[in-house]
């Protein structure tokens, strides 16, 4: 979620940002500690080493009686030029990552909203009220959707687009976009949610997300006038939720590895020490991946031999599904899923939309290549992974590329999966639609015809990941579509 940065280096550097473009002026107080870490939606520790790093830098100080004060006096000019600057590194991605907001989030957020309590929304109309703390409030409204489909992968996703797009651009003055999400978006949606006019807060969640969009790529074309760097900054994502937890990376590299046939079932991985020294990290931090390996099934540790490869039958009896870390690991490949299932419908319409004849045709002979291997089970992956290839905007890429990847945590439950072949007719079924609707370039039908394909491979999933006592799938939703 974070790329290379902590979480707490996250906020700092919002903070700074928000700092430099006098949001924050000389001699104002920040929020108390508890109520930035409301707004940030991040620990009071979190928020309290970010005010630490701001007075370590010489921006604020922090006193007991009087809190953090802003101590960085910057004159209306050099304002303007952190904005340019800030802007001018950020052009392409940021222009990029707001167009891909909707194809990626937009049925998600329809979702989830549908899926709060009617308590919770009456409660936010209370505080609406009272006017406490009303960005705060509005920001919770959105962040209540998400939160609804029970799914921490999405959450950490939402966060990092919040932190890296939407609060630098949402503290710019005179901003049309900060103006339409105060006066127009956050009331019309709380009001359509109270009154389950869904079909009208579908219009309106769109309508937000193209808004940030069209003013963005507006405020460029009138504000920016610094060309971009060669290097731009680059928007990053990592799935787990301690960016120093490489260990997973590292099990997640071996893992696909094995399944694409490096390491055969029956052979040795390479040793400790080889592994670290190939991959660039600790022993440690190989052997940890390894007891992940081990715990999902796909390998066996013995002392003197080495980590050999299982074969696919010895799996599920290898698995120890009792482990924290390997259940939290299946859960993962649930969430993203989860977020495959309910994204794909509107990515794969503007990815269709988007190829040009030489990709539409790449993107049939893939997909009869896999039919003429009778690897039917791999259709709704492969459609995914012709999405990641093709979409239009880098971020839906990026973000596709790794929830392609979380799929493989669900390994140990690929046997039982692959058992039930009455489904095999329903495959064939999409091979032959999904190639009709390539040919004709029909985005909104091949869409469609995906959408209810991953529907119905998460409904199996999570009945497989329940019957094998992983009752904490039952949380996640894609309930509405």
């Amino acid at each position: 979620m974070k790329g290379s940065m902590e979480r707490y280096q996250v906020v700092f550097s919002v903070l700074k940002t928000q700092i430099q473009f006098g949001f924050y002026r000389f001699g104002d107080v920040l929020p108390s500690i508890e109520n930035a870490a409301a707004d940030f939606f991040v620990s009071v520790d979190t928020m309290r080493a970010a005010y630490q790093q701001l007075q370590r830098e010489g921006l604020v100080t922090i006193s007991t009686n009087v809190g953090t004060t802003v101590v960085r006096n910057y004159g209306q000019k050099e304002i303007e030029q952190n904005i340019q600057m800030f802007y001018a590194q950020k052009k392409n991605i940021l222009i990029d990552l707001s167009k891909s907001l909707r194809p990626l989030l937009g049925h998600a957020q329809w979702i989830g909203f549908q899926n709060v309590s009617a308590e919770t929304y009456s409660n936010i109309r209370q505080l609406e009220s009272s006017h406490i703390r009303f960005q705060t409030t509005m920001f919770e409204h959105v962040v209540q959707a998400y939160t609804a489909l029970g799914n921490n992968l999405l959450l950490r996703l939402v966060w990092q687009i919040f932190m890296f797009c939407e609060i630098p651009f949402f503290a710019m003055p005179d901003n049309p976009w900060r103006t339409f999400i105060i006066k127009e978006f956050y009331p019309r949606s709380l009001d359509y949610c109270i009154n389950q006019d869904w079909d009208s807060l579908l219009e309106l969640v769109y309508a937000s997300q193209d808004s940030l969009s069209q003013v963005l790529c507006r405020f460029y074309d009138e504000k920016i006038t610094i060309s971009p760097p060669e290097q731009e900054d680059a928007f990053q994502w990592n799935s787990y939720n301690k960016a120093s937890q490489i260990c997973y990376s590292l099990a997640m590299d071996l893992l696909i590895s094995i399944n694409n046939g490096t390491y055969p079932a029956g052979t040795l991985l390479p040793s400790l020490s080889r592994l670290a020294h190939e991959k660039n990290v600790s022993v440690s931090t190989v052997r940890r991946a390894l007891s992940l390996l081990n715990g999902v099934g796909a390998t066996k540790s013995a002392k003197r031999i080495g980590t050999r490869v299982l074969p696919s039958h010895e799996i599920v009896k290898n698995c120890d599904l009792k482990n924290p870390g390997v259940r939290k690991r299946i859960l993962d490949m649930a969430q993203s899923l989860q977020f495959l299932t309910l994204s794909c419908r509107d990515v794969a319409e503007g990815t269709i939309q988007a190829l040009e004849e030489d990709g539409l045709q790449t993107c049939r002979q893939r997909l009869t290549a896999l039919k003429d291997r009778r690897r039917y089970d791999l259709i709704g992956y492969s459609a995914l992974d012709l999405l990641k290839c093709f979409a239009p905007y880098k971020a839906i890429r990026t973000v596709y590329k790794e929830l392609l990847q979380m799929l493989f945590w669900g390994y140990s439950l690929r046997d039982i999966w692959k058992t039930n072949e009455s489904r095999t007719p329903y495959y064939l079924s999409c091979f032959d639609e999904f190639d009709l609707f390539l040919a004709q370039k029909d985005a909104v039908r091949f869409s469609g015809k995906l959408e209810e394909l991953m529907v119905r491979e998460f409904h199996f999933t999570i009945e497989i990941m329940i019957s094998q006592g992983i009752h904490e799938a039952e949380t996640l939703l894609v309930s509405g579509i």
